[in-house]
């Protein structure tokens, strides 16, 4: 999603942009009513928003600096929440340790941009360092042409989210292909 360089948007945008289909997803008070499966579904389809939208990103406009920086924000929600979730089950937890891993040999770039890397693997923004860190800077790090924390981030989303579906799915209709409802 480009920005319109007149219009700064919040990093709330962004979240209700990533999660639109269920936007109760990424705050703390609808996470607690979803299962750690549909969390999954719906965190590994919002990363997969995240990325599409630092991807897409005009680094080279100025005008849409701080709505960069917003989204790159909207990003490490994102990616944490992803990272939380896959950490809920067995057949998800190998998606959350392949994110780890990519954002790990990623650190130093990431921390660069003021993006600081914790022991567990969530990430944290410094806004003072997210604000000092330059449009060429952030393009290196972010944008498609060049970022393999982009690419390497969408295709383990796109694993954890096709893994969430079919465990949602087999909880929705059994071994028998057909739904149970019990009335």
């Amino acid at each position: 999603m480009a920005s319109s360089s007149s219009i700064t948007l919040s990093t709330n945008f962004y979240l209700n942009s990533f999660y639109r289909a269920n936007t109760g997803a990424y705050k703390k008070a609808g996470r607690s009513e979803l299962t750690k499966a549909e969390l999954a579904y719906e965190d590994s389809r919002a990363l997969r928003r995240a990325v599409k939208t630092l991807s897409s990103n005009d680094y080279s406009n100025d005008d849409s600096e701080k709505n960069i920086k917003n989204s790159i924000t909207a990003f490490a929600t994102t990616y944490n929440n992803a990272l939380s979730s896959g950490e809920g089950s067995s057949e998800l937890a190998r998606y959350s340790k392949q994110l780890k891993k990519i954002i790990q040999d990623h650190k130093d770039e990431l921390e660069d941009v003021g993006i600081k890397v914790s022991e567990d693997g969530s990430l944290s923004v410094s806004e003072s360092l997210l604000t000092s860190a330059s449009m060429d800077t952030l393009k290196s790090v972010f944008s498609s042409d060049s970022s393999d924390i982009l690419s390497s981030t969408r295709r383990v989303s796109r694993n954890m989210f096709r893994q969430a579906y079919d465990s949602i799915y087999t909880q929705m209709t059994g071994n028998g292909g057909r739904i149970n409802v019990i009335l």
